[in-house]
């Protein structure tokens, strides 16, 4: 078994890495260039692992080496590592692990291809890595990375939407009556007041870009803001759905979503202040569309992410547990 670990800033990534993840069915967010970019405008350095054995590909790895937090508005050096920290695990866009395994694998293989990752990792990394950090991780991947001398942690829980509905009128029927006839007005008004995109076409990636670091800064994130290029380089991807509102070529809000064909998965989004033109209400609306995009093409269900759990529990999500799994050297 071969373990590549690759540095995205410094190094290309194989071309086999894409061939994988193609026909694994992995979302958008795991799509090379796309990682690329993230790794040019992260504050910590971003690694990527690739394990083959008898030269095919059975596993991707993903993930960041953080050490202290890292100082506001400055980016990784390419090839640099901080004095000492940990690799945390995980989709750097997204709200999922930083692993995926080849689906005819079975549970004995993944062990080893775990185990091959991290003597590869440790290797690369040298003694300034303390160890590695598995993070977002469900109920069901629990098993691969989970041993008794590893400790867990339970974190942030992700929410999930499941689709039990034939159409947006049974959605709303769900719904209590006050928060039935709030939400049908918001989207009713939503639609009538401004240009709606509901998951077909592209986006104008400068617009995104903007309104995502907006929204970032709003929230008074220490995360640095994706450039317009990652929407750029996303452009014309299978599974990419862009859900939002215009007002005329103005973008006001947007999500970003990647559809895998099984469920709708939510990741990026940013708002215009009301102060500058924005509109209230339109992240409601967001949501409402999304599930009318699930139903309306039979998915499974819609995960919204991490954060504000209460709020999306009005919509009917319910919490998915998720655990930290700290792999110590």
């Amino acid at each position: 078994m071969r373990v590549e670990i690759v540095d995205p800033t410094v190094q290309p990534v194989p071309a086999d890495w894409e061939l994988f993840r193609k026909q694994q069915g992995l979302i958008a967010a795991w799509q090379a260039d796309a990682l690329t970019t993230v790794a040019w405008c992260s504050t910590r350095s971003i690694r990527l692992g690739i394990v083959r054995d008898g030269g095919q590909v059975v596993a991707l790895f993903t993930g960041e080496v953080a050490g202290l937090p890292p100082r506001r508005g400055r980016y990784a050096e390419p090839g640099a590592l901080p004095p000492a920290g940990w690799f945390n695990c995980r989709l750097p866009i997204g709200f999922t692990s930083g692993f995926s395994f080849a689906a005819e694998l079975s549970e004995r293989d993944r062990a080893a291809v775990l185990a091959a990752f991290e003597k590869a990792l440790r290797r690369v990394l040298g003694r300034r890595c303390l160890g590695i950090v598995y993070r977002q991780v469900t109920a069901d991947l629990l098993p691969v990375v989970a041993r008794r001398s590893r400790p867990r942690l339970t974190t942030a829980p992700n929410t999930l939407l499941r689709n039990r509905w034939s159409d947006m009128d049974a959605y709303f029927a769900d719904l209590p009556r006050d928060r039935r006839r709030r939400l049908r007005k918001i989207h009713a008004e939503a639609g009538e007041s401004t240009r709606v995109l509901a998951g077909a076409g592209e986006i104008d990636p400068a617009q995104a870009g903007t309104l995502a670091r907006a929204t970032l800064r709003k929230h008074g994130s220490s995360d640095a803001p994706l450039p317009a290029r990652y929407f750029h380089v996303l452009g014309g991807e299978e599974g990419v759905r862009y859900f939002g509102h215009l007002d005329g070529d103005r973008l006001l809000c947007f999500d970003l979503a990647f559809d895998d064909g099984r469920r709708l998965v939510t990741t990026v989004t940013g708002a215009l202040d009301v102060r500058d033109g924005g509109r209230r209400n339109l992240y409601f609306d967001l949501y409402l569309r999304e599930i009318d995009y699930m139903i309306g093409h039979g998915r499974e269900g819609c995960e919204f992410g991490k954060g504000m759990a209460e709020l999306k529990q009005r919509f009917g999500c319910e919490l998915i547990p998720q655990t930290a799994v700290l792999a110590a050297w």
